[in-house]
């Protein structure tokens, strides 16, 4: 039987570890995200999105970001997206609430909003949360 990919993902290793550490399972607290950065990271990421960067060079940036969206990494075309709330914190990452309109390879045009946790500290990352 072949093992989950699950811990293959870079960003779900530095979620668990991060984690992990958040709640007292390690050597060391994780320092908190600023908010302010945060966000200015989300809407930074959001922008390349829409002008078309891939997700995968944003890994090879100085500092690295590692991301994680679906959407993204399916090339459907973000072209527009709103910030629904300031965020809030959730262990060492902020948490925003996000609503984006994209366009899909098949033209169709979709609107849905997720939750996006975003790390500023030890690592830059912003992932969709899932569930």
């Amino acid at each position: 039987m072949r093992r989950p990919d699950l811990f293959r993902s870079p960003i779900l290793i530095l979620m668990f570890v991060g984690f992990m550490m958040a709640t007292g399972c390690g050597p060391a607290k994780v320092p908190l995200s600023d908010s302010q950065q945060a966000r200015m990271l989300a809407e930074k990421l959001l922008d390349q999105w829409k002008m078309g960067v891939k997700m995968d060079e944003l890994a090879k940036q100085t500092p690295p970001v590692y991301v994680s969206e679906d959407l993204w990494k399916k090339e459907a075309k973000l072209t527009e997206f709103k910030f629904l709330d300031d965020g809030e914190m959730l262990g060492p990452n902020v948490r925003f609430k996000i609503s984006l309109k994209c366009t899909g390879k098949d033209g169709k045009v979709t609107q849905r909003s997720f939750n996006y946790l975003v790390t500023t500290t030890p690592a830059l990352t912003f992932f969709r949360e899932e569930g």
